[in-house]
């Protein structure tokens, strides 16, 4: 047995046993933390004979994490503790400073470490339609896929590329004949938050294992603008466990939403530390097939069965016009993942006027919104209600 380096208080009242390390405490702080610790140490004295360091009694504290008691007690006892995670940390940054947080403070019932990092996966991962409204991604285009030899002006105009295009409505037609019969924009990449050198900070905690790798990062240097990057099929899987193992439902929808728009399945189907159970990868492809079913029928149905306006003054031209189905044929040669939820912006290939521009937009919105309050359903969840009475539980 180790004792803890910061944690062993000279003047603390009582020793926790946890794995190979023996933290001395205050008992006092931590039952004004958790009632749990609060009934544990309300259990009779030990006995003469039993088991103590120092004048104080050992308390064994079975199946958790020594690395995750330290960074529990670190969150008890600096109330800063929460202010080291930088703000441009990427998901497994972010679990690697939560998660342990967060699996004690459920298990002890300690609700304000509980809350707060239940507050910073739901800032990553949308519970609300109005909430992923506002970390919405950029629309998804044709002009995202690669067409070699093709610069960005070259992109006819709508109704000469709409007299000329060939299109198939098949579910999967050929990568060539978008960039054959449908010239696209090269994509602009968009840039990552790469991490940057630096000389670590001194730090009294520097020897925790999360806080250290945390410190080292000197946040004057490191603070961007840019978004931290997207989540590897790894880190969502992390998430998902992590999630339900600490009852946050509410975050589970858009997570499987994330793996299952991705355009390979094997990202998430392959086997690997962080896989998730084949249960779980089932109803992802199940809800795979529902995310195809819903850009059908919901979000991308102004394409397949495009409805003029009623106030359109040229209802005969908007309805004859090819460009609805040509944008439709478009998306489905780009080899994407179903993206139900994601924006789409070409109004203007529409070849339509604006009273009918205007009615589609109102129709790809409420798909869009329809698609979010069916999404728990999707992968057998049930529904958002549902989802937010369990986490409350």
């Amino acid at each position: 047995m180790s004792r803890s380096a910061e944690f062993w208080l000279h003047d603390g009242s009582i020793v926790l046993s946890v794995e190979n390390t023996l933290f001395r405490v205050h008992q006092t702080i931590l039952v004004n933390h958790s009632q749990v610790f609060a009934d544990l140490f309300s259990l009779p004295q030990p006995a003469e004979g039993d088991e103590t360091i120092e004048g104080c009694r050992v308390v064994v504290l079975a199946d958790d994490s020594a690395a995750d008691f330290e960074d529990l007690l670190g969150a008890i006892y600096h109330p800063s503790h929460f202010d080291d995670l930088p703000e441009d940390a990427d998901l497994d940054e972010l679990l690697e400073f939560v998660g342990g947080i967060l699996r004690l403070s459920t298990k002890y019932i300690i609700p304000a470490l509980r809350k707060r990092c239940v507050s910073l996966l739901t800032a990553r991962f949308p519970t609300t339609y109005e909430d992923y409204l506002a970390l919405s991604p950029r629309p998804y285009t044709p002009s995202m896929v690669k067409s070699p030899g093709v610069t960005q002006d070259s992109t006819p105009p709508v109704m000469e590329t709409h007299s000329t295009v060939i299109f198939s409505l098949a579910s999967t037609p050929p990568t060539t004949a978008a960039s054959s019969t449908y010239p696209t924009a090269q994509p602009q990449s968009t840039p990552t938050a790469q991490p940057q050198p630096t000389t670590p900070p001194p730090s009294h905690r520097s020897h925790s294992r999360r806080r250290s790798s945390h410190h080292s990062r000197d946040k004057s240097s490191t603070k961007s603008n840019k978004p931290p990057s997207p989540p590897s099929s790894s880190s969502v899987m992390r998430t998902i466990t992590l999630a339900q193992s600490t009852n946050i439902p509410l975050i589970l929808p858009y997570l499987y939403y994330i793996l299952a728009r991705t355009s390979s399945p094997r990202r998430f189907l392959s086997h690997s530390p962080t896989s998730l159970s084949w249960h779980q990868k089932t109803l992802v492809l199940i809800g795979r097939t529902q995310l195809h079913a819903a850009e059908l029928s919901l979000s991308h149905a102004f394409l397949i069965a495009f409805e003029a306006s009623p106030s359109c003054l040229t209802p005969n031209a908007c309805r004859a016009s090819r460009g609805p189905m040509v944008e439709w044929a478009m998306l489905c040669t780009t080899g994407r993942g179903p993206e139900p939820l994601r924006p789409w912006e070409r109004w203007e290939k529409l070849g339509v006027c604006e009273r009918c521009v205007g009615h589609a937009k109102g129709r790809h919105e409420r798909g869009r919104r329809e698609v979010w309050e069916k999404l728990p359903g999707f992968f057998e969840m049930g529904s958002w209600s549902r989802l937010g009475k369990t986490q409350e539980a």
